[in-house]
């Protein structure tokens, strides 16, 4: 999770109508038989459908010199460096490595209904170092931890990676360095070898845009520039080079462990996780607005989803990265590599649209920002009408490929309070119905969504944030680490259970 920058709308992804006259019977007939197949198989989700939640293992699982796990970048930033604040850090988090206190929380995932369980495993553990021997107390873990998730009932989706590098490859210029593809599919090879008999649902990589623009936030502040407390992931002027260089090894990466995993001939689906948001401006945008816009949905959306499922890159990102003279190195054959992997599903991570407008001085300089009474929480502009525009966009230009909501959630300032052992917040819980009623709306219309998992499970470590913004359904007290679900946690187990969101009460 992360923590986004804050007009009124001209949607650059506004539905395409599309008018075909047919002049055959036949034809506009069977037209019209698919078009309602896909309504009665889409129209809501399925009893197999994934209800889950979310987490990442920095942000949970505290006991850091636990099992001989090595040191990772996020080590670096909070404990050494200090980037969030005196004493923040992961040393603890919500303790949800200890076996003791992770069956509890399964206990009360369980009681909520919920049927799946999004998860990362951290590099660090399994390889110390990056590249060395495996540590295989951290596999037992995991291992234990996946068996005890599954006895519960509870499926398991493993995601390799949620950003915590470890250690001595960040020093070797991480995901900037080309051999990051081969680091990466040599720890994915392990986990595969050590997990593909008991797990069959793994998102290779998280969030690669947030996690650059998080490291390229780091190491602002380790220069002693802590002026802009934002974090804009659209790529400015000064940081493209960095973004588009690393994006496209990160694809690579994920396409390379995904042709290894077809090689060991494991059974399973493989995808990525993307944090995909629909780019708006102005009523009374600019023609620079307008292409800074544009632009930005380039960098930020399509160059990851033409990459997948065109196996191009967008030619405007190019020609501006040529004009630029960056060095992104991208060679020509690299988006048909990534193409041609074939992924299983694409992991969506939605949280809210942005807001664009040009920013100071010539040329391709986006700013972002929150329009005038448009209603925002810590992670930007509510808009769950966008969510359904981006499923549209997803099946209309994309191919309509099966979907997972591997993220969707919020956090609101003052809201998670704990009064009299209760937690009400209201706004996340409307957040989380609204959302899920936009991705039925999204359904109805064909769109192949597979899954909703709510980001986050449990109140956690949200990165050079650190403990200030909460965002789980259930309330942590940091000193206790008592447990407490919120009443968006309840209302969320009423949908699952089948209730009718409109009934569903959040106060």
């Amino acid at each position: 999770m992360w923590k986004r920058s804050k007009v009124l709308y001209h949607d650059l992804w506004d539905a395409i109508i599309i008018e075909r006259k047919q002049s055959m019977k036949k034809t506009l007939l069977l037209a019209c038989l698919t078009l309602s197949a896909n309504f009665a198989v889409a129209a809501e989700p399925s009893k197999d459908f994934m209800w889950g939640a979310a987490s990442a293992s920095y942000q949970v699982e505290g006991n850091v010199n636990q099992d001989n796990r090595g040191k990772s970048i996020w080590d670096y930033y909070l404990t050494d460096k200090q980037l969030a604040g005196l004493g923040v850090t992961g040393e603890v988090a919500i303790n949800f490595y200890d076996r003791d206190q992770y069956l509890k929380d399964i206990k009360l995932l369980k009681s909520l209904g919920i049927n799946s369980y999004r998860f990362s495993i951290a590099w660090p553990r399994i390889i110390p170092d990056g590249l060395g021997p495996v540590n295989m107390q951290a596999v037992a873990h995991y291992r234990r931890f996946i068996t005890d998730l599954k006895l519960a009932g509870i499926k398991p989706v493993v995601t390799l990676y949620h950003w915590d590098m470890p250690l001595a490859l960040a020093q070797k210029g991480g995901w900037e360095n080309r051999d990051s593809i081969d680091w990466f599919n040599q720890y994915a090879q392990v986990i595969f070898e050590n997990f593909g008999d008991i797990v069959q649902d793994y998102v290779l990589i998280n969030e690669p845009s947030v996690e650059v623009a998080q490291n390229i936030k780091a190491k602002r502040y380790l220069a002693g520039d802590t002026s802009d407390s934002s974090l804009p992931i659209i790529a400015t002027p000064a940081t493209l080079e960095t973004s588009l260089k690393s994006y496209n090894h990160i694809l690579l990466a994920a396409a390379k462990a995904k042709e290894s995993f077809r090689e060991g001939h494991y059974k399973g689906r493989l995808g990525v996780a993307l944090p995909l948001s629909p780019i708006l401006t102005a009523g009374d945008a600019t023609d620079q607005d307008k292409a800074d816009a544009k632009i930005a949905d380039g960098v930020l959306n399509r160059w990851f989803l033409d990459a997948i499922y065109k196996g191009t890159y967008p030619e405007d990102v190019l020609a501006l990265a040529k004009k630029m003279n960056l060095k992104i190195d991208v060679q020509p054959t690299d988006a048909k590599t990534i193409h041609d992997a074939g992924f299983e599903f694409l992991g969506i991570n939605y949280y809210a649209p942005f807001y664009v407008r040009h920013g100071k001085g010539k040329g391709y300089n986006p700013e972002t920002y929150i329009p005038k009474g448009q209603k925002a929480a810590f992670n930007g502009a509510v808009r769950p009408d966008q969510l359904t525009a981006l499923l549209d966009r997803i099946r209309t230009e994309y191919g309509n490929p099966t979907v997972i909501i591997t993220e969707n959630g919020a956090g609101f300032p003052g809201e998670d309070k704990l009064v009299k052992g209760m937690v009400v917040d209201t706004q996340r819980c409307e957040y989380i119905k609204d959302h899920i009623k936009a991705m039925n709306e999204a359904m109805k219309h064909g769109s192949k969504v597979d899954g909703y998992m709510v980001w986050s499970s449990h109140d956690n470590l949200e990165w050079l944030e650190g403990y200030k913004s909460r965002f789980g359904m259930i309330y942590v007290d940091w000193n206790t680490q008592k447990r407490t679900p919120k009443q968006s946690a309840y209302v969320y187990g009423h949908i699952i259970k089948g209730d009718k969101i409109d009934t569903l009460s959040c106060k």
